[in-house]
């Protein structure tokens, strides 16, 4: 698609969850998403034409949401594609909830956005790996906060290419008490 942006919705954790997953990250095998790049992504667009992008920052502001606590406790693999993650075994309802109200907005403005499978909120830790062994960790509590849309863009550089995330448009919750 000419002068179109590869873009996604996502929770964007802070500085101490990131840390707290890239330790994960060190048992496993595969390219490892970079720290910067861990995310859960609540909705991919794929490529979307540029001039729709003052109305994809809107949903952003639009949709309300108070600080959601997760629980990152286990780890899981998507075996068609070698995806090793991190999840949770209880997902929280107010996690649904801003799921299912940001698929409501695309929806009402009849924006494609990938519906193939069903919702499984992740973080997805390595790709091109093998399933990841069984171990004991610590769990990350996420206090997620931070919703954002993002562009992914390729970037190529003397070790071959990378993906890089550039925020477009974000929004802090609505309260920062962890209440659902």
């Amino acid at each position: 698609m000419d002068n179109s942006l590869r873009l996604f919705y996502a929770l964007w954790p802070d500085a101490p969850v990131r840390k707290a997953l890239s330790d994960w990250q060190k048992t496993l095998s595969g390219r490892k998403t970079p720290p910067q790049n861990l995310h859960i992504t609540l909705a991919f667009l794929g490529e979307q034409p540029a001039d729709t992008l003052d109305e994809l920052k809107g949903i952003v502001k639009l949709l309300s949401f108070e600080t959601i606590l997760l629980t990152l406790d286990k780890t899981g693999y998507f075996a068609h594609n070698r995806i090793s993650w991190a999840g949770m075994q209880h997902v929280p309802d107010g996690l649904l909830q801003l799921h299912q109200d940001l698929v409501f907005a695309l929806e009402e403005r009849q924006i494609s956005f990938d519906r193939r499978n069903r919702f499984t909120p992740h973080v997805t830790l390595a790709r091109h790996s093998d399933r990841p062994r069984a171990r004991s960790f610590d769990p990350v509590l996420w206090h997620a906060s931070h919703l954002v849309l993002v562009e992914s863009r390729t970037v190529s550089g003397f070790s071959g290419s990378r993906q890089e995330y550039v925020v477009l448009a974000e929004k802090k919750s609505d309260l920062q008490s962890p209440l659902r």
